[in-house]
């Protein structure tokens, strides 16, 4: 068995164990819920804090948070097109998506986005208690996405995590970028 029927196999196991813990109220908390992976949802989180930078006088953080969105908005779909990896079928997916599934376009974007704010919050002066509570609200908020995505059946958990791991990348390159230039 090659890495990829190894993945493949754990991808459908996990997807139908899901499956079984579907019920109608879930099916709704979560289709809402995905939404705020969506990438215009993104693009307007940002804006609203591009705009919260700016009257604090931290415009030097409004380049950075929308070069790692909209960076990893254009690697995703890069990767997206190169893999081609095809969805998950009717039998498992509650709706249909037309891009190719790997990696999770709503998991990249929210741990991009999430991600660089919570870096953004670490390195602000808000005492430790704002800290921890933004930081855990952002870390569910992420997780909460990329679950949703495997609820919804729109993704395999592979893809949910390559997205995890595009998305850190994005972060970790705008971060060291952003601390060359703005310090």
């Amino acid at each position: 068995m090659s890495l990829f029927d190894y993945i493949l196999n754990i991808d459908l196991n996990l997807a139908q164990a899901i499956l079984n813990f579907r019920s109608p109220f879930w099916d709704q908390f979560f289709w809402r819920f995905t939404y705020l992976g969506h990438w215009l949802v993104i693009l307007i989180i940002a804006s609203i804090f591009s705009f919260f930078f700016y009257l604090k006088q931290k415009k030097y953080l409004i380049l950075p948070l929308f070069v790692s969105v909209l960076g990893s908005g254009a690697m995703t779909l890069i990767i997206k097109y190169l893999v081609d990896r095809a969805r998950p079928g009717i039998e498992i997916a509650l709706y249909t998506e037309s891009l190719p599934s790997f990696p999770s376009a709503h998991a990249v974007l929210i741990f991009s986005s999430f991600g660089f704010l919570a870096y953004c919050l670490w390195r602000s002066r808000f005492n430790l208690s704002i800290k921890i509570i933004f930081t855990t609200v952002f870390s569910a908020t992420i997780i909460l996405v990329g679950f949703s995505r495997l609820y919804l059946g729109v993704h395999f958990t592979s893809d949910v995590l390559a997205g995890y791991l595009v998305g850190l990348l994005c972060v970790l390159l705008t971060m060291y970028f952003s601390r060359r230039r703005f310090n």
